[in-house]
């Protein structure tokens, strides 16, 4: 065989590895697609129950997500389902991201400090924070684990194999905000809450908990755990006027969403995923 003949070979195997590679991430991202689409057909079943069962929508609209993403999973064949289930158990390299831990907290009394900086009284702030409150977190725990399961472990990586980190965070968000304004209607568990802060607090969220995916290798677990923490922390609030500590931590939310996307956090992120 000649020099030219082996360039060529060398060539059209290039070729048909691009194209195989693109393919698997068209394959891929198609399962990030009918994920979402399936999660909206949910979130509008979950929409005509609300008046009817309130307390269970929310672990349905929870649950529910991970059940289509195991199943789309197993579908997909190949091992999807042990390393969708591996990411749950994750835990980064870099130790120092367990620190991202203790942002829920930092989080929840920035908001009371802005209330109490807007007028807030602060005699009797912390009043209502007894033992009980710890309840709050382990309520929310199995939930968390069971979002992160399915919009970290299994749609982001499927949104991200076309689409930048932000772009993903972003088609991701924007329907996760959906299904949590079902939780809104009529009837249901917030339906009193302003809807403005929960599109603007859950895509913030969705852009903080892909940063945080990437930067920890993936893991579900410290997701899952900030996205506890986010949701567990609440009781630390409960002092502050509830509508403004609604539209408070959304702002916040946003603030600290933006700072990542500000400093380059998922563009350094994604630089990190590329290979040199």
């Amino acid at each position: 065989m000649t020099v030219t003949d082996t360039e060529t070979v060398r060539s059209n195997r290039t070729v048909g590895a691009d194209a195989g590679d693109r393919a698997e991430r068209s394959l891929r991202a198609v399962g990030a697609a009918w994920f979402v689409a399936l999660c909206l057909v949910l979130a509008a079943c979950a929409a005509l129950a609300t008046s009817a069962m309130p307390a269970t929508v929310p672990f349905v609209l929870a649950l529910g997500p991970a059940l289509i993403a195991f199943g789309l999973a197993w579908r997909e064949g190949g091992g999807a389902v042990r390393r969708l289930a591996k990411t749950a158990t994750v835990r980064p390299a870099d130790r120092r991201w367990f620190l991202v831990l203790l942002l829920p907290v930092g989080w929840a009394l920035a908001a009371v400090a802005v209330a109490v900086a807007l007028g807030q009284t602060s005699a009797g702030l912390f009043d209502k924070l007894t033992p009980t409150a710890l309840i709050v977190p382990l309520v929310v725990l199995v939930p968390a684990f069971a979002e992160e399961l399915a919009w970290r472990g299994y749609a982001l990586p499927r949104a991200m194999s076309v689409l930048s980190p932000l772009q993903a965070s972003l088609a991701l968000g924007i329907p996760w905000a959906l299904m949590h304004l079902v939780l809104q209607l009529p009837g249901g568990i917030n339906a009193e809450a302003s809807w403005w802060p929960t599109i603007v607090s859950v895509v913030a969220y969705s852009i903080i908990l892909t940063w945080i995916f990437i930067g920890t290798g993936g893991s579900v677990l410290i997701t899952a755990l900030v996205h506890t923490g986010l949701n567990g922390v609440v009781p630390l609030m409960w002092g502050v006027n509830t509508e403004a500590a609604w539209e408070i931590r959304a702002v916040l939310a946003a603030v600290i969403a933006l700072t990542i996307v500000a400093l380059g956090g998922l563009r350094a992120e994604e630089d990190h995923r590329r290979p040199g």
